[in-house]
Parts: C-alpha cells; structure tokens; sequence
C-alpha cells in the first residue's frame, strides 16, 4: 500500500486540505465578507473531510480485504470519503440553521452507512 504513489498524493492532500481549513477559518471574517467567508469553509472542510475519511476508508479496506488489490480500496476509500464530506457539509448546513439535532446526525450516519453497504453488494456481484 505505501508504495503506491497514489496513497502519498492522497496524504499529501489530507494535509494541504488541512492547512487550506485552518487559514480559512482564522483569515477570512464572516463579518466583512460574508459572500467569500461561508463558500470557502464549506468548501475547505468538504475536502478536509473527504480526504481524511478516504485515507482511513482506504487503510480500513485494504485491513479487512487484504486480497482485494489496493486500486479497488483506493477507488472505495474515496468513494466513502466523498459520500461523507458531503453529508458533513449538509450538517453544517444543518447546524448554520440552528436545525441540526440527533436525530438529523443519527440519520445522516444512518444514510452513510447504508449507501457504503448498497455499494458493498453491488461490488460482490
């Protein structure tokens, strides 16, 4: 696994995503430009998200499926990391709203869970 190179590119864009959130978070002020301030976090944190979770879907795949070539865990740890970032981004949105409860995060867990499983039978096929 760590001599395929696209592991390292997906590392080296877990930090760079990172390092983009956090100079969001601390440069930009909501207050004075509320047109750049919410698209920019929205967007550093979807891809924060999407490529931590794809790194720990990838290492998680390949731990359970040591058989499985490491493209096909590479393809599935990204394929969960997307579906969580974009249901991250729909909590935050949640939460901007003051609408985000339980049950919403409960649901949104539920509705990851259950897509990555459709996908896991469709895959055995």
């Amino acid at each position: 696994m760590y001599k395929l190179y696209m592991f390292w590119v997906l590392v080296l864009l877990m930090i760079l995503s990172w390092v983009s959130w956090y100079l969001v978070l601390n440069n930009v002020s909501p207050v004075q430009s509320a047109s750049l301030a919410f698209p920019l976090i929205y967007i550093s944190s979807f891809l924060s998200v999407t490529f931590t979770v794809a790194l720990f879907a990838l290492l998680l795949w390949k731990t359970f499926f040591p058989t499985k070539s490491s493209y096909i865990c590479l393809k599935n740890g990204i394929r969960f990391g997307i579906l969580a970032g974009i249901l991250f981004v729909i909590a935050m949105i949640f939460q901007q709203k003051n609408e985000l409860d339980t049950e919403t995060i409960i649901t949104l867990c539920l509705l990851l869970v259950l897509i990555e499983f459709i996908n896991i039978l469709n895959s055995q096929k």
